[in-house]
């Protein structure tokens, strides 16, 4: 009986043992951590900063301080180095009318692009600052024609801005050492869709159309072009025809090959139902592989079990039949990821509103400025983190876009499925279509990233292995002070390098120790966050 009762102890804590073994090593995956932080007073009046990554080189972030000196309209400009901070602190004049439309960072340069007005046909000023010398050229590019802005990115010596006059496609290059500004052929077809303009890392430069000129044969085009806009590659990749491509991002020649990727339809409708991926080759027919969403392990992790569950199986049944999967969704691809091993793309669900354009693919533009009142201002530039000045800024809006999920998708070389992961946003509330998440996709090193509230809630891990879930609270820089409160709406996480996340947003602080009357006050702040 001793002999049972010695044995029994032996295996619990033999148990024991394994599972802190087992947590130990799960927390050994999922180790997220802030090891920096940045601090600004912030008053309720104060217009948003915009924070732009810089990668290894820090971060540049700019606010207007919505103040004018000899009829100029006066910008803050900040440059932080990796660790928070401060490099320098500088002013930068402009126009009393000029609209901020679009950013971009290439090669120690910073890009900030203003139309003079709100016209279309409006002048537009573009600003390049040195971010060590912090010298800054000055750019006027004039419009003949009333040119919507969709796409904006540098080049070595040049920008391309990519839209629509009227409702056909048009890119334009304008030449930094020149001042000259050229329409790139090729271009100005009705029934074709702008989908994507993006540089290589070669300096070239893609960009993907959507073909529906003939209805029963659609098609996927990709042209690259040179610096100077000379085509160098064009590929026409027959679309299915009983399918319809919503959007495109291409990746940008780290790897051999280009993919191309986004999500499609059946018939007219904007939700999706899937996502697709094709390998550019113009010497031989590349199939697009079409992927519907019940194809991932986790694109339904939002749903409740009993309704995903359901939902699998009719996408499995569907597949056996030959059929597609009556499923659809608002989806909208964020971001592709380019690694040697594959491809990670990030799209995200969500639910539109009855007041915005819930078909956010399709020449949609509108004044990048909001009208209703947000205690912090609005930052109407969210997303020209991925080159798209106005794809999702609609007009004035005042109610609420619910972001429901995070879908990140790996893909190998060839872009076939490997896995996928999800991660529950939680119907996060936003003033329009932005994105709500971001993914680390670095070496082994898997991590996926939303920010709730006073929290950053991550799923983490590596390729070999089930991600793990996370929750990092905010360290703040005084342990005297906590964070009261923070708008969900305003704070954000970004993917800055390797394996590094910023996170931004605006908090109020409490101090404990003082009176209530003075104890708070709002600060703008960005954290650094590591991933091991």
């Amino acid at each position: 009986m001793n002999r049972r009762i010695l044995l029994l102890k032996k295996i619990v804590i033999l148990g024991l043992l394994l599972g802190a073994t087992l947590c130990c090593t799960q927390n050994a995956l999922a180790q997220a951590k802030q090891t920096a932080r940045y601090e600004l007073e912030q008053k309720g009046t104060d217009s948003e900063y915009i924070v732009i990554s810089m990668k290894e080189e820090g971060l540049f972030v700019i606010r207007d301080l919505e103040k004018y000196k000899d009829g100029k309209r006066i910008w803050k400009l900040l440059r932080l180095d990796t660790t928070l901070q401060e490099v320098w602190n500088e002013q930068l004049e402009t126009e009393n009318n000029a609209k901020l439309v679009g950013y971009e960072y290439r090669n120690n340069l910073s890009y900030i692009l203003f139309r003079l007005g709100e016209h279309e046909a409006s002048e537009l000023v573009l600003y390049t600052i040195h971010i060590r010398s912090k010298e800054i050229k000055q750019y006027s590019i004039k419009q003949a024609v009333s040119f919507r802005i969709t796409h904006f990115n540098a080049l070595a010596h040049s920008i391309t801005l990519g839209g629509y006059v009227q409702n056909e496609p048009a890119i334009l290059l304008y030449d930094l050492d020149t001042e000259k500004t050229k329409l790139v052929p090729g271009f100005f077809i009705s029934d074709t869709e702008l989908l994507d303009v993006r540089v290589n890392s070669n300096n070239t430069f893609n960009v993907v159309v959507a073909d529906r000129t003939n209805k029963q044969k659609m098609k996927l085009v990709l042209k690259t072009f040179d610096a100077q806009g000379a085509l160098l590659l064009e590929d026409a990749i027959e679309i299915d025809a009983k399918r319809m491509i919503l959007s495109g991002i291409s990746s940008t020649l780290l790897n051999d090959d280009l993919l191309i990727t986004g999500t499609w339809t059946i018939g007219n409708s904007k939700q999706a139902s899937g996502v697709y991926t094709t390998i550019v080759d113009p010497f031989s027919n590349q199939p697009i592989n079409y992927y519907d969403f019940g194809q991932l392990n986790h694109f339904f992790d939002y749903q409740n079990p009993k309704q995903a569950a359901k939902l699998k199986m009719r996408s499995t049944k569907a597949k056996q039949l030959n059929e597609v999967p009556d499923f659809k969704a608002y989806v909208i691809p964020m971001r592709l990821e380019e690694q040697p091993l594959g491809f990670g793309l990030l799209s995200e669900v969500y639910l539109p509103t009855t007041s915005i354009n819930s078909y956010p693919y399709w020449a949609n533009y509108g004044t990048p400025y909001y009208s209703g009142y947000s205690p912090y201002g609005y930052n109407p530039f969210m997303n020209r983190y991925y080159n798209s000045p106005y794809q999702y800024n609609n007009n004035s809006q005042t109610s609420e876009t619910k972001m429901l999920h995070a879908s990140l998708i790996l893909f190998d070389l060839k872009g076939k499925l490997q896995q996928d992961y999800g991660l529950k946003l939680d119907d996060k509330k936003l003033n329009s279509l932005e994105q709500a998440s971001d993914f680390i996709y670095y070496k082994n090193q898997i991590a996926l990233a939303s920010k709730k509230e006073k929290d950053l809630r991550l799923l983490v891990g590596d390729l070999d292995g089930t991600l793990i879930a996370d929750t990092l609270h905010t360290q703040l820089s005084n342990p005297e002070e906590i964070v009261k409160s923070e708008s969900d709406s305003n704070s954000f996480a970004r993917f800055w390098y390797k394996n590094i996340f910023y996170v931004w947003g605006y908090q109020n602080i409490r101090h404990i120790s003082r009176k209530a009357e003075e104890s708070s006050h709002y600060v703008f702040y960005i954290n650094k966050i590591e991933v091991h």
